[in-house]
């Protein structure tokens, strides 16, 4: 129920706020709900990933995406994660999530979330996702074509070349 108030709360900021380009950062805000969002003091391990795909639906709300996601029935959907917790998040914490579009390539978009608590960080995650329609996934250089916008990507951070190429069919 929280992720759908939450959600909602997302779209229509969205809508109230300018467009932005798909590589500007964006942030949430999220105030930790105790029992809601936490076990008894500490943030679910599940809960941060409902921030994440917020943020996630964010960036799409505020992009050249918003089109895309409203006329053809765009959603963003995440095919890998990896994230390191350096400290708990606890109830009653007011969560700051930094959201930033790092690249693509022939086949995905790569983000990093960044979460922060009266500026420290918390955690860093780093996303590969997709965005699928009804006809399935698109590439992202084929999102592009149909919104008719032309950008390239920025290079790939050299921290995460390995990271991309794992074979996770051979697991």
């Amino acid at each position: 129920m929280m992720y759908r108030l939450r959600f909602i709360r997302v779209i229509l900021q969205s809508f109230l706020t300018r467009k932005r380009s798909i590589l500007e950062p964006l942030t949430l805000k999220f105030w930790v709900i105790p029992l809601l969002d936490t076990d008894l003091t500490l943030l679910f391990t599940h809960t941060y990933n409902h921030y994440m795909a917020l943020a996630r639906w964010n960036l799409v709300f505020n992009s050249e995406f918003r089109t895309g996601a409203l006329k053809r029935g765009w959603a963003p959907v995440t095919t890998k994660e990896t994230i390191k917790y350096k400290r708990s998040i606890k109830a009653f914490e007011i969560v700051t999530l930094h959201t930033k579009l790092l690249f693509w390539n022939e086949r995905r978009f790569y983000h990093k979330h960044t979460f922060r608590v009266k500026g420290e960080i918390r955690a860093i995650c780093f996303i590969e996702g997709m965005l699928r329609g009804p006809k399935g996934h698109l590439k992202p250089s084929e999102a592009f074509e149909k919104l008719g916008v032309h950008l390239e990507s920025p290079p790939i951070p050299n921290d995460l070349d390995g990271w991309i190429n794992l074979e996770f069919e051979k697991i």
